[in-house]
C-alpha cells in the first residue's frame, strides 16, 4: 500500500502523528504514562488535522448546512439561521431552504460558530472543534477503562479509538451528520466518564460534571443525551437491592439531573418563546422519527448490526471479534456496577435505535468506546501471552509494539481515505471531483461580482451547490432559475441579480442586460 495519492501536503500530518502515537506507545510500554497520554493526545489530533485537511471544500450534505447555520451563528448566536436574509418566500418545515433553522440541537453548532469566529470561513475551521473534541475522548476511554478494568485495556481502547477509521472519517464530514455526531459522542463519553470517576472517588465535582456532560449531549443530539440516568438507576441496587427503595441513594441522581436540566431547559424555553411555529413543528418531527422512516432513512431491525460493518470493519470476523473482546472487558472489571453499566449501555442504545423507525449508520458510534474498550481487552489478553512465550524482555516489548502498529494500520485503513479524499479512483468518487468544481465556480463568481450585494440563481454546480455559495460568500444564493415577479421584487429591494447560464434561461432573463449571466 503506497500513498503516492497524497500531496505532500496532505501526507506529511499523517506521518508526524504516526510517529507520536508509536512514540506514545513506547512511552507506555516503558511505564511513563503521563508522557504516553500526552503524546496519545498530540498524535489523535494530528491524525483529526490530517484528515480534516484533506478536502478544502464542504461535503454533501449534512457538513455544508451545519457549516452555513453555523456562520450564521457566528454573527448572531441566539438566531440560528439557514438564510440569514430570506429574500424570497420560504416554507419553515423545510429545514434545506429556511430561515429560522432548528433542526439540530445548537451546541455543536456554537462550537463550529466560536471556530469560524476565530480562524475564518474556511472548511478546515469548520471541523476544528471535532479535532479538539475526539483528541480529549481518547484520554477520556483510557480514564474509563483505568478504572473498570486495568490501564492497558483503557490505553488500547483509547488508542484503537484515536485511529479508528469511521470516527476520523466524521470529523471529516464524510459520513452523516458528521460533527453532530462526533459532538455527541464526545459528550456522552463524557458523561460516562465523569460518572466512572464518580463511583471511584465519590468526588463532588465530578457529579456535578456527570450532570453538565449530560446536559450538553442533549444540546447536541436531544434526549439520548440523558442516557447516563437508566443506567445510574440500574445500578443502584447492584450491591444492595434496598438502595432501589431508599430516598437517599437517589440525591445524587437528582443532583446531577438537575444540573443537566438547567443546561438544556433553557435554550428549548427560548426557541418556544422565540421561535413558536418553527420550535414546536421540530420538537414534533423529532418524535417522528421513533415512528416514521423519515426523509427515507429506514431499515429492519437488523439495520444497526449490519451497519457494524461500516463503524468498525467490512470483514467477516469483525462481529465476533468485538463479542470476544467485549466479553473479555467485561469479565476483567473491577466491580459489578461497571458490568452492569457497560452492558446496560449497549443493550439500550442498539435496543432504542432498532425498534426506531428512522434509521442512520451513525446512531450506535456513542457506544464505540466501550466496543474499542473490548478490542483493547483483547488484544491486551494476546500480547501478555504472545510476550509469555517469549523469553527475552526487550523482544516483548518489540512485539507489543508490532503488533499494536498492525491493529492500529487496519483500524485506520489508509486505502479507504486514500480513495474518499483523492483522485485515486475517480470513479468511485466522482463527487469529489464536483465539489472541486464547484469550488472553482465559487472563486469564479467572487471574481465577477465583487463584494455588492447579489442574489445568485439557477446554481446547480453539485447537489445544493447554493449552500456551500452562501458559506464561502456573501451572497444569497440559490438554485432555481427565478420568476419574472421574484425579479421585479428582488430588484425593488436594491439587490443586484445573476444567473448562471447553462443553456436553458427564459427569455425574460436573457433579454434583461442588468442582469448578469455566468457562463458554467
Amino acid at each position: 500500500m503506497t500513498f503516492h495519492h497524497f500531496s505532500n501536503n496532505q501526507f506529511m500530518p499523517l506521518v508526524i502523528s504516526s510517529v507520536i502515537l508509536i512514540a506514545s506507545i513506547m512511552f507506555f510500554n516503558f511505564g511513563r504514562i503521563r508522557t504516553s497520554l500526552v503524546l496519545l493526545f498530540l498524535g489523535t489530533a494530528g491524525l483529526g488535522f490530517f484528515i480534516a485537511n484533506l478536502d478544502h471544500f464542504l461535503i454533501l450534505w449534512d457538513e455544508q448546512y451545519h457549516a452555513l447555520v453555523a456562520k450564521n451563528l457566528s454573527v448572531n448566536p441566539f438566531k440560528p439561521t439557514l438564510y440569514s436574509n430570506p429574500i424570497i418566500d420560504y416554507n419553515y418545515t423545510d429545514w434545506t431552504g429556511n430561515h429560522v433553522w432548528l433542526h439540530k440541537q445548537p451546541l455543536f453548532l456554537w462550537q463550529i460558530a466560536l471556530s469560524l469566529k476565530l480562524f475564518g470561513y474556511n472548511a478546515l475551521a469548520v471541523r476544528l472543534p471535532s479535532i479538539i473534541l475526539h483528541a480529549i475522548a481518547v484520554l477520556l476511554i483510557y480514564r474509563i477503562g483505568k478504572i473498570s478494568a486495568n490501564e492497558r485495556t483503557g490505553f488500547y481502547g483509547a488508542l484503537f479509538f484515536a485511529v479508528a477509521y469511521y470516527p476520523l472519517e466524521l470529523i471529516a464530514g464524510r459520513y452523516s451528520t458528521d460533527h453532530n455526531d462526533i459532538s455527541f459522542l464526545f459528550y456522552v463519553t463524557a458523561s460516562f466518564w465523569a460518572w466512572f470517576e464518580y463511583q471511584n472517588s465519590k468526588k463532588l465535582y465530578f457529579l456535578v460534571l456527570t450532570g453538565l456532560f449530560s446536559g450538553c449531549a442533549v444540546l447536541v443530539k436531544w434526549l439520548v443525551g440523558l442516557l447516563i440516568y437508566p443506567i445510574w438507576f440500574f445500578t443502584l441496587g447492584v450491591n444492595d437491592k434496598r438502595n432501589w427503595f431508599r430516598i437517599k441513594s437517589y440525591k445524587p441522581i437528582v443532583i446531577s439531573l438537575l444540573i443537566t436540566i438547567i443546561i438544556f431547559l433553557p435554550w428549548q424555553l427560548y426557541i418556544l418563546f422565540n421561535f413558536p411555529i418553527e420550535a414546536n413543528y421540530e420538537f414534533a418531527f423529532n418524535t417522528r422519527h421513533f415512528f416514521e422512516p423519515l426523509e427515507n432513512h429506514g431499515g429492519n431491525v437488523w439495520f444497526h448490526f449490519q451497519a457494524i460493518k461500516h463503524l468498525y470493519g467490512s470483514g467477516g470476523a469483525v462481529p465476533y471479534i468485538l463479542l470476544i473482546g467485549l466479553f473479555l472487558y467485561i469479565r476483567s472489571m473491577s466491580s459489578n456496577i461497571y458490568r452492569l453499566t457497560i452492558i446496560s449501555a449497549i443493550i439500550i442504545i442498539y435496543a432504542f435505535y432498532s425498534v426506531a423507525a428512522t434509521k442512520m449508520i451513525s446512531f450506535c458510534i456513542i457506544v464505540s468506546p466501550f466496543v474499542f474498550l473490548g478490542l483493547g481487552s483483547l488484544i491486551d489478553f494476546i500480547t501478555v501471552y504472545l510476550s509469555s512465550k517469549v523469553k527475552y524482555p526487550k523482544f516483548q516489548y518489540i512485539i507489543r509494539l508490532l503488533f499494536l502498529i498492525l491493529i492500529c494500520f487496519f483500524l485506520l485503513n489508509p486505502s479507504k481515505i486514500q480513495k474518499n479524499h483523492t483522485d485515486w479512483k475517480p470513479k468511485d468518487n466522482s463527487k469529489r471531483l464536483t465539489e472541486m468544481r464547484e469550488m472553482e465556480f465559487i472563486d469564479k463568481l467572487t471574481a465577477i461580482l465583487g463584494n455588492e450585494n447579489y442574489v445568485v440563481f439557477n446554481v446547480k454546480t453539485s447537489l445544493n451547490g447554493h449552500i456551500p455559495v452562501m458559506f464561502f460568500t456573501d451572497y444569497i444564493a440559490y438554485e432555481f432559475i427565478p420568476t419574472e415577479e421574484q425579479i421585479a421584487d428582488i430588484q425593488s429591494k436594491n439587490y443586484k441579480i445573476a444567473v448562471v447560464d447553462s443553456g436553458n434561461l427564459p427569455d425574460y432573463i436573457k433579454s434583461k442586460k442588468e442582469i448578469i449571466k455566468i457562463k458554467m
